[in-house]
Order: C-alpha cells, then structure tokens, then sequence
C-alpha cells in the first residue's frame, strides 16, 4: 500500500469514527478518491476488521435514524439498505429493532393526515384516496397499512 492510500485509509478511519459507515460507502469513498480498486478492498478489510465498519450496526442506526426521524416506512428504508449492498438478513434485523408494527400505521396515519390537510377537499373522495395512496407508498408503508390509515382518514371527513 502506497502512502497515499495509506492517507486515505486514515482519513476514512476517522470518518468512520464519527458517524456511521457500511462497506459500500467506505468502497466509494476510497474509489472516488482515486484509489485502486485492489487498495479499497484491502482499506476496508482493515477497517471492517478494527471495528470501523460494521454493516449491522450501520443498518440498525440507518433504519432507527429514517423510521424516527425522516418518518420513513419499513419498505423505503429496506429498499435504501439493499441499494447499500447490505444483506438481507441484516435488513430483516435491523428492521425488527427498529421498527415496531403499531408504530409504522401510527406514523403512516399520522403522515397521512398531514398531506390529508393540504389537499383541496372540494376534490372528489376517489381522486382523495389516490393522492393518500401514492404518498404513503412513495413513503415506504405497505398497502396495507395505506389501506387502513386512509379508509380512518376518510371516515373522519
């Protein structure tokens, strides 16, 4: 290893020590610092072996941050995860802390009925239910618990 990859590989160290990182970002980020790919590989080896990188830890953090915070439902943030290259029985994992079902329809109706409030409701009921529907899926939550948040919605109105 070169000393400028040796450079590197200390900066993301410290990176990694501050927030969160899984493998695939710390691969970019030695990539796109113009790295060989043979040196990011070996770069984050040492890092996933040292305790920087650790692909659960930076998933149960993800989903808790994107369930709390951004309000995020169990689908989106699935999706974000797998496009990290996270396995899917650390996504399932990470899903289970973070998430707890009673609380994603809470959020999803809760959610819901701020977008409800924005629209015209001079507007027919159908036109209504779509717009709901469309924006808790593009949300993350299932159809399901669209469904339901919508149809308690709507019974209110």
């Amino acid at each position: 290893m070169n000393s400028e990859c040796a450079i590197l590989r200390n900066r993301l160290a410290a990176l990694c020590s501050r927030s969160e990182k899984c493998e695939y970002d710390a691969m970019e980020y030695m990539l796109s610092h113009g790295a060989s790919e043979q040196d990011a590989v070996s770069v984050v080896q040492y890092l996933v072996a040292n305790g920087f990188i650790d692909n659960a830890r930076y998933a149960d953090a993800f989903a808790a941050d994107k369930f709390r915070f951004a309000k995020w439902g169990a689908h989106k943030i699935a999706a974000a995860l797998r496009r990290k290259r996270i396995p899917s029985s650390i996504v399932a994992a990470a899903l289970d802390k973070a998430i707890d079902p009673q609380c994603e329809k809470d959020t999803a109706r809760d959610e819901m009925a701020k977008k409800l409030r924005g629209i015209n409701s001079n507007e027919p009921k159908q036109k209504i239910w779509q717009k709901l529907m469309r924006f808790g899926v593009a949300r993350g939550y299932s159809v399901e618990i669209c469904k339901d948040a919508i149809n308690s919605l709507l019974a209110d109105v």
